[in-house]
């Protein structure tokens, strides 16, 4: 049965999505107005939203201020993507036994995407099928509790410092950041469960992507 989001869920996706793709910046603060006017709703499911936002430690709610998106300092973002290394690496080796060619075809086209992306530099695009990319084997480790660990971290964290950079050196770090996908999937055939979780950590660890 599939479930019907509320508007205040929609708005808490919303913003991640502002978020995620850079469009709300690092230290910016959540202008209520404008999401009603974006929106075309009222304004308590998007308080409803925000204060949701605060408790999942994704906004800081600034008494008297308001919203503000959560700053992460390099240290914090390190130490971040150091523990998704570890979790997702885990996830893959969970996952080999159970992908099929099909989830491989699908983690191609994400890859694909990637690439239509860093040459469109539409980092909108590629950070939602770099997402995508990861989501497919993390779906199939067959272990919910690691699941929710592991996006509940991508929520919580969202981006990196590469979105900074400017748009050649993203999208150049970008491009060698999708050869490496194609690696994993190349890991995925050959069956190389301690192969592919290695490289994951590292994926992960050593770009921040």
């Amino acid at each position: 049965m599939v479930k019907i989001k509320s508007l205040s869920d929609q708005v808490y996706d919303y913003i991640i999505n502002q978020i995620k793709t850079g469009k709300l910046a690092y230290g910016a603060k959540v202008n209520e107005n404008k999401l009603i006017e974006e929106l075309n709703i009222s304004r308590t499911p998007i308080r409803e939203a925000l204060i949701q936002l605060a408790s999942d430690n994704v906004l800081d709610n600034i008494s008297r201020k308001g919203f503000f998106v959560k700053s992460y300092s390099d240290e914090e973002v390190d130490e971040i993507y150091s523990v998704v290394g570890i979790l997702d690496s885990n996830a893959i080796k969970l996952a080999i036994p159970h992908l099929k060619s099909a989830h491989l075809k699908m983690m191609r086209f994400e890859v694909e995407k990637m690439a239509i992306a860093i040459k469109e530099k539409n980092y909108e695009m590629y950070t939602l099928s770099q997402e995508e990319f990861h989501s497919i084997y993390l779906e199939q480790c067959h272990n919910s509790y690691l699941i929710a660990l592991v996006k509940d971290i991508w929520k919580k964290s969202l981006r990196t410092t590469y979105y900074s950079l400017d748009q050649e050196e993203l999208f150049k770090t970008l491009t060698s950041v999708n050869e490496e996908h194609l690696v994993i999937i190349d890991l995925i055939e050959k069956k190389d469960i301690e192969g592919a979780g290695d490289f994951v950590y590292k994926h992960w660890s050593e770009h921040l992507i």
